[in-house]
Parts: C-alpha cells; sequence; structure tokens
C-alpha cells in the first residue's frame, strides 16, 4: 500500500591511531542511507461532522477532506450525527474517497440514512457506504 524509508547503519572504517582523523561532517555522519521497504502500517482518521452541511460548508469539509487524503489510508466519515443537504458536500466526498482510492486507501461513509446515501451513490461509486447499525430493543 505505502512506502516508508528505513535506516541502513552506514559503517565507516576505523581510525588509525597514529593519524589524526578529520571529524565528520555531523550531517554526513546522521545521514543514512534509505532504503525502500513495504509498510505494512495503516494510518486511519475518524471524522464525525455534526449538523446539517450545505453548499456554505462545503470549503472546509473539503480542505478537511483534502488533508486527511493526502497523508491517510482510511478516512471513516461517521454522518452518524450530520445530514447532506446540498449535492455540492456529496461531491466534496466523491473527490477524497477519488483521491484515496487512487492512491490505494479508502473513505467510508457510515452510520448514513437513506437520504444521505442517495445523494452518494448519485455523484459517484468511489466512497464505502454503510449504513447505521440495528439498535438493539430491550425486552423490559
Amino acid at each position: 500500500m505505502s512506502t516508508v524509508l528505513a535506516s541502513r547503519v552506514l559503517s565507516f572504517p576505523a581510525p588509525s591511531p597514529t593519524t589524526r582523523t578529520a571529524v565528520a561532517p555531523r550531517a554526513a555522519v546522521q545521514s543514512a542511507a534509505l532504503v525502500a521497504t513495504e509498510d505494512p502500517a495503516w494510518i486511519t482518521a475518524t471524522i464525525r461532522p455534526v449538523g446539517s452541511f450545505g453548499r456554505n460548508d462545503t470549503s472546509r469539509l473539503r480542505a478537511l477532506l483534502d488533508a486527511l487524503a493526502a497523508c491517510a489510508s482510511i478516512v471513516v466519515l461517521d454522518l452518524q450525527a450530520a445530514r447532506l443537504r446540498s449535492p455540492r458536500a456529496a461531491e466534496v466526498i466523491e473527490d477524497a474517497a477519488w483521491d484515496l482510492e487512487r492512491r490505494g486507501g479508502c473513505l467510508m461513509c457510515v452510520n448514513i440514512d437513506a437520504e444521505t446515501r442517495a445523494c452518494l451513490v448519485a455523484v459517484g461509486d468511489h466512497a464505502v457506504l454503510m449504513g447505521a447499525a440495528p439498535r438493539l430493543v430491550s425486552s423490559r
């Protein structure tokens, strides 16, 4: 999925006891050869917006999702306490889902109601949509 840079220890020849050795620059001593390795780690971010999101709220939502899409592996958008009032808000979510998918990640919308599902389905199919979990009813 992603690549991490791992360092490799550099070995330097032991200095001769009879010769004075120059002190290597700090950067050269601290630097290490970087080797790309597979990274099994994921960065997951969960967002829980609250309220009704319309056309005027899309710039803040876009800024947040763009930032997360650039660095997270999975973004979970919990829409239980939010409602999408605008197709533009759904487009912002779809754009972020596409960005994450292109990098090998995923945007998951959880706890969505039927109206939000219809809004998101109308703009694309890159976000994973999951409805609300059924509530347990007590038999008391």
